[in-house]
């Protein structure tokens, strides 16, 4: 073998490990999601449409087996707008109340390989630490929002993977919180049940 063949061996091992490298999995990966906030969610927030919330997953079975699993982590902020007593229903101070929700969430995904590349739906189910705030006291009787307990909650969606790297995925969520029948009845806190619909940029690396 003379000199030139040798270089262009290199190059050859050069390029092919630079696809290797590539080519790696990326089973980690960090979102950030724009929320929608639905039904029960947004009476809590005094009308208010969004939240917003940050995600970090593990791929533990790829999708291209057919039917792969991601394990998730999430944490979701909700902002209220000040909500007002009405004739019917007098439970808020003069000056109104702001309603703000944290969340936290762990969940597990089944995803779906698909005829189409790179799209993948996926469904799962999930448990969610509900910590709800407010600016000022109700009138008597007073109520609290703090939850130490998990609640159930599932979640259908599906994924659209640009590349390696970058992905972007849309789904909606339903989870249980409170309902409770020796407390007043009140719209969007008794009983909640949250929903939304989320909007996510994903980056996957590796480790």
């Amino acid at each position: 073998m003379n000199m030139k063949h040798a270089r262009y061996l290199l190059a050859g091992l050069v390029v092919t490990s630079a696809f290797a490298q590539e080519a790696k999995p990326k089973p980690l990966y960090f979102g950030a999601t724009y929320v929608f906030n639905e039904g029960d969610l947004r009476k809590y927030a005094g009308g208010k449409a969004w939240s917003y919330a940050f995600e970090f997953g593990y791929e533990m079975i790829p999708s291209s087996e057919g039917i792969g699993a991601n394990l998730y982590g999430r944490y979701m902020r909700t902002f209220g707008d000040r909500r007002y007593s009405t004739p019917t229903l007098n439970v808020f101070p003069a000056g109104g109340v702001k309603l703000q929700l944290d969340t936290v969430t762990v969940g597990l995904d089944l995803t779906f390989a698909t005829p189409i590349k790179g799209l993948v739906p996926y469904a799962g189910l999930n448990l969610n630490y509900y910590d709800g705030t407010k600016t000022d006291s109700f009138l008597a009787p007073k109520y609290s929002f703090e939850d130490s307990k998990a609640k159930a909650g599932v979640r259908m969606g599906i994924q659209y993977r640009f590349n390696d790297s970058w992905s972007a995925a849309v789904d909606y969520n339903f989870t249980e919180w409170r309902s409770a029948r020796t407390e007043t009845r009140i719209p969007g806190v008794n009983p909640m049940n949250p929903s939304w619909v989320g909007l996510t940029a994903r980056y996957n690396f590796s480790y």
